[in-house]
């Protein structure tokens, strides 16, 4: 049976400007119209919007003419909270930022991760009791945040994780308003719901965040983490390195970057094996038959190959990042489309993901696209979970390498089971289940 998981329902055609606004606050994703995943542009009448769909149209604007799309409505939406770290800069700023955090990003010196991976899921798991129901989207939060804390950004303070839990939270639901405001390109002075609990928010995850510098700076700890190679790091053009508030900027980026995605993938990954027992019984085989019950080792990865293909296609049907834009700041042309300097171009990857023309039963859950042979076939430009072009995410090979490890740890253990919840996808920069990720946890024993 071809499993069909919750999904948002595009409008046919586009409520009213009041109408906009009210859908776009409730969910972001729910004013992107059927034609978008359809059609390779729709504009949005009476304004300078367009939502860009088509692969050539986004090589272009990610990477052949990225030059005239730069990324000010998502600047201006993270950068109270993320400064001007890698996520939020461009050009120079952006260039010896990347520079200084890549090394730590090769997969030869990432493989050496895959025992804390695994050791993260282990823990979470032995705190679980057959037959419990579990929260699985916090559970997930969790892991990963140990993961992160572990590998590329120790740290000795344990309130840390609850206060960027607790934070994250509150920055996360005044993000539609901040978002709307950020495409709309309206004024900053006027008045925004959410604005004050936002800020509020961003003071504690600043503040958590740069008690880690401070205790870094005081221990003077010879540990080679990215926190070190941070600190260590020098501009090549000026040789200047970074201040306090520059590496506040960028452990807050890989804090959530790093976590925050990584967690939501593997939720909606656990979710669509709950749905799906056939996949689950097939990686569980899998898992089984690589490891012959050992520990997972980075050994074991290339060889995970359902496992891999089951995370991509979670991936594909509820993109972690599932919204990303850019802004023309000089007039361009594309494939015959025009887009005039100032035009807001938001790139649904969630419809992307999901595009009539692209993808062949685009609301099922189907791994086998992604099976050796077929993932080929898929355009560049149409899978997008990690971005593409120069700006591709950088912690892309981390991502799927703590995933694979991750999931394949926790189907060592147990088994999922569905609970009567019914999770719909809601952007909140990030792709969260409507009212949690409640899952029935069965143990193997």
């Amino acid at each position: 049976m071809t499993l069909i998981p919750p999904r948002i329902v595009p409008p046919e055609r586009l409520p009213g400007r009041l109408g906009f606004i009210a859908r776009f606050v409730a969910n972001p994703l729910s004013v992107v119209p059927r034609a978008a995943y359809e059609e390779d542009v729709v504009r949005l009448p009476g304004t300078p919007l367009a939502w860009v769909t088509g692969p050539a149209l986004l090589k272009a604007i990610l990477l052949d003419q990225r030059e005239k799309f730069h990324k000010l409505a998502q600047i201006r939406l993270l950068a109270p909270l993320l400064g001007k770290g890698l996520l939020t800069s461009e050009g120079a700023d952006w260039r010896w930022q990347r520079q200084a955090a890549a090394p730590m990003f090769r997969v030869s010196d990432l493989e050496h991760f895959v025992p804390a991976f695994a050791r993260a899921a282990r823990a979470l798991a032995a705190r679980w009791r057959d037959g419990e129901t579990r929260p699985i989207d916090r559970d997930m939060t969790e892991v990963t945040f140990d993961v992160i804390s572990a590998t590329l950004l120790p740290s000795a303070d344990p309130r840390m994780p609850g206060a960027i839990e607790g934070s994250t939270g509150k920055f996360q639901r005044s993000g539609a308003w901040a978002q709307l405001y950020a495409i709309a390109n309206l004024p900053k002075w006027l008045p925004q719901p959410g604005r004050g609990a936002a800020a509020d928010s961003v003071r504690a995850l600043r503040g958590a965040t740069r008690a880690i510098v401070d205790e870094r700076r005081r221990s003077g700890a010879g540990r080679d983490d990215l926190l070190a190679r941070l600190m260590a790091a020098r501009d090549p053009e000026t040789g200047r390195s970074m201040n306090d508030e520059q590496l506040v900027d960028n452990l807050l980026t890989f804090y959530l970057a790093g976590h925050e995605t990584t967690a939501k993938a593997l939720t909606w990954t656990l979710y669509l094996l709950a749905r799906s027992p056939e996949w689950a019984a097939s990686l569980e085989e899998e898992v089984d038959r690589v490891t012959g019950g050992a520990e997972i080792e980075a050994a074991h990865l290339e060889r995970l190959v359902r496992v891999e293909q089951v995370v991509k296609e979670s991936m594909r049907l509820y993109p972690p990042v599932p919204i990303m834009t850019r802004q023309a700041v000089a007039d361009a042309e594309i494939a015959g489309e025009r887009f005039a300097a100032g035009a807001s171009i938001v790139m649904p990857i969630y419809a992307i993901h999901r595009h009539a023309k692209r993808w062949a039963r685009p609301d099922a859950f189907d791994p086998g696209r992604f099976a050796p042979g077929e993932e080929e076939k898929v355009s560049r430009y149409q899978y997008l979970p990690f971005g593409a072009g120069p700006r591709i995410c950088i912690g892309m090979a981390f991502a799927m390498m703590e995933a694979k490890s991750i999931l394949a740890a926790l189907l060592q253990r147990a088994r999922f089971v569905p609970t009567a919840h019914d999770p719909r996808p809601l952007a909140r920069v990030t792709l969260v289940p409507r009212g949690g990720m409640p899952l029935g946890v069965r143990l193997r024993t």
